[in-house]
């Protein structure tokens, strides 16, 4: 017989009393592991950490000036903040908040770049942000306690976002270095980038934008929401200590919201990332059309639950998605369609309603409680969702305030919404779920993509053709089988919605090409291509182009094949976890317009035409009346069954413009109604 070689083991062995080791390969992302609260040690680390800000930083009521960059500034306008998770008046923090004078010379600090971030390598990025990372995961029990006391997370909650913040130190450098080993062309920082995120993710959300902005090389102004100001003063002090230079990062609390208006219409800002409203992004874009805008919006998200789920596991999935930071994520669970067999189920109405009102709710300061209070208490839209009930409507579990003023509300269900019904439709930043009866999948389909919105999506099925049928019909930026649909991870989940969920470019946060989307490149020179490479439309364009412009385009042919094979036409997983599959795909849109000016270099225009071809993507290309090349694009357009050709002046361009999935140019300087 063989001798037994297995031996017991302790592999859980995290231990956060003890100082974190810092990551010493700065080439290689691994995820940051969350804290596993079942060990003993790790309570007790919790535990104190919540302590200390319960009671020790509540009685200091400690000050936070206004940043210039290096200067600290005392104004007379302030903010008090106090704890949501009690009704008294006692405050944590008071913020000194920026006068529309200190908002421009904070503008001109980050313009001048004196200590030189736009000049560093990408290395000294990498190694400056790695040791970001580092001190954020020494300080990583005053980070969460600080969310917990600022903004109302539970601990659990916050100590995810930390782990996430983390990763995007590590993450977005390291995925430069793609760009970076290209010879065919060349980047560069852009100027500043303004950073505007919101208060549902306080720490993940900014961090993320800061490291997007600083990786390129660019100087980084984050404005972080009012209410969760604090949080992003903490963390910003990990950057500074790690070596981010003060005008290099600057953090703003302007005291009037024309301030902000002006900053963001400056035409010193290069680029504005937001993480909030649909509203928000609209008037962005229209105060300034010309300034590039990479926004995450809302949600109005759903998990469809057909009659082949394990209803079990499905619940589990519902109420966690639905109700985890007391229902505010952009990514939260608010419509539950519900199979009619399921919907009339009285075992899965019991279930369900068992499993939300098991939910411990109150006090962040009570750690057996996993539902915290709401940011806010005034809360126009969500009062009236729970005081209206429309025809068929009822509770399953009827909405219940804990706390006078309203900040705590426990999980709620609303039953028999319909289409069109206030809750279907609008957006609610609280522990509400609305459930919706559907009569199969493919109606159930057509109600979830109803909504204006496309961020995350769900579906509970064990059946493989609804799961296929789902996957290729349901429109949203992050797809969830069989499991919850919140708590996207860097790398392994990249975060971003289509329709109204996402504006402008690099809407997939914590992918591999976002960082770049806030890099300007510039092509270099390229090398001398055989006779014998291939190119379309040789015999058309060979005796109307030049030497250079031909090799180009065989250049560019050579290289879109290599990027679309080895790339955009796979669907893979990059993390490998056990028991789950993490898949990355990018998907072909349908139908593009091609805005062509007169002056665009006919080689260009052509270039951009291979990539459409590569991907089968409808092309539409709009040119004018009077553009010289309309002869070879009637050509091309004969031969290519995925080019159309349309004559446009602007103003029928522009009337035209709502049917396009994306529009397209070569040139930045269109004109303002553009």
């Amino acid at each position: 017989t063989k001798k037994d070689t297995v031996k017991p083991t302790v592999y859980r062995t995290q231990d956060r009393t003890r100082k974190s080791e810092p990551v010493t390969e700065l080439n290689i992302f691994r995820n940051e592991p969350d804290t596993d609260l079942d060990l003993k040690q790790n309570r007790k680390w919790a535990l104190k950490a919540l302590d200390k800000w319960e009671k020790e930083i509540r009685d200091t009521n400690y000050v936070i000036p206004v940043q210039i960059g290096d200067k600290e500034v005392i104004t007379e306008k302030k903010k008090k903040y106090y704890d949501r998770s009690r009704n008294d008046e006692v405050s944590f923090c008071e913020v000194n908040m920026s006068t529309q004078e200190q908002i421009e010379q904070i503008l001109k600090v980050a313009e001048d770049d004196v200590s030189g971030w736009r000049k560093t390598s990408l290395d000294s990025r990498n190694k400056i942000l790695h040791k970001t990372a580092d001190i954020i995961s020494e300080r990583r029990g005053d980070l969460i306690a600080c969310m917990s006391a600022i903004t109302g997370k539970t601990f659990m909650e916050g100590d995810v976002e930390v782990s996430e913040g983390t990763d995007f130190c590590r993450f977005y450098p390291i995925s430069m270095k793609a760009f970076e080993d290209l010879d065919s062309v060349s980047y560069s920082p852009k100027g500043i980038i303004l950073v505007i995120p919101p208060w549902n993710f306080p720490f993940a959300i900014p961090v993320g934008g800061v490291v997007a902005g600083l990786a390129g090389g660019n100087t980084v102004i984050l404005k972080p929401a009012t209410v969760a100001f604090p949080i992003a003063w903490q963390f910003a002090q990990c950057f500074w200590d790690a070596g981010v230079p003060k005008d290099a990062l600057q953090v703003i609390c302007p005291a009037e919201r024309n301030s902000l208006n002006w900053l963001s219409t400056h035409p010193g800002i290069k680029h504005i990332i937001l993480t909030g409203g649909t509203d928000t992004a609209f008037k962005l874009l229209k105060n300034s059309p010309k300034t590039p805008l990479s926004a995450e919006t809302g949600g109005k998200n759903a998990i469809i639950v057909t009659a082949s789920a394990d209803q079990d596991h499905a619940i589990l999935n519902i109420v966690s998605s639905a109700f985890s930071n007391a229902g505010q994520k952009c990514s939260a669970c608010s419509l539950l369609l519900l199979d009619k067999k399921t919907y009339n189920d009285p075992v899965f109405q019991s279930k369900l309603k068992d499993a939300v009102t098991s939910m411990h709710t109150g006090s962040v300061w009570d750690t057996e409680n996993i539902i915290g209070p709401m940011i806010t208490n005034d809360n126009d839209k969500l009062l009236h969702a729970i005081d209206h009930l429309e025809e068929g409507e009822s509770w399953l579990v009827p909405p219940v305030f804990l706390d006078e003023k309203k900040y705590i509300l426990k999980p709620c269900v609303k039953w028999g919404v319909k289409p069109g019904n206030y809750t279907f439709r609008t957006e609610l930043f609280a522990p509400l779920l609305s459930v919706v009866c559907i009569d199969n999948l493919e109606q159930g389909l057509e109600y979830a993509n109803s909504t204006e919105y496309g961020l995350t999506s769900g579906l509970q099925s064990l059946d493989e053709r609804e799961i296929a049928l789902w996957k290729n019909k349901i429109e949203a930026g992050n797809l969830y089988i069989n499991r919850g649909i919140t708590g996207a991870i860097v790398r392994r989940q990249p975060f971003g919605g289509m329709k109204r969920s996402a504006f402008g470019a690099g809407i997939k946060a914590g992918g591999p090409n976002y960082v770049s989307c806030f890099v300007k490149f510039k092509e270099n020179k390229l090398p001398e291509m055989s006779e014998k490479a291939l190119y379309p439309f040789k015999e058309e364009l060979k005796k109307i182009l030049t030497v250079e412009e031909v090799n180009r385009l065989k250049f560019a042919y050579s290289s879109y094949e290599k990027a679309w094979k080895q790339e955009f036409s796979l669907e893979r997983d990059v993390s490998n976890i056990i028991g789950e599959l993490n898949t990355f795909r990018y998907l072909p849109l349908k139908l593009v317009a091609f805005y062509v000016k007169d002056t665009d270099p006919l080689v260009d225009i052509i270039l951009s035409l291979y990539a459409a071809g590569k991907t089968k993507t409808k092309v539409l290309l709009a040119v004018s009346p009077t553009n010289p090349h309309i002869d070879i694009f009637r050509t091309i357009a004969n031969k290519v069954h995925d080019f159309e050709l349309e004559i446009y002046n602007d103003e029928d361009f522009l009337e035209d413009m709502g049917k396009f999935d994306r529009i397209r140019a070569c040139s930045e300087d269109l004109p303002d109604s553009l």
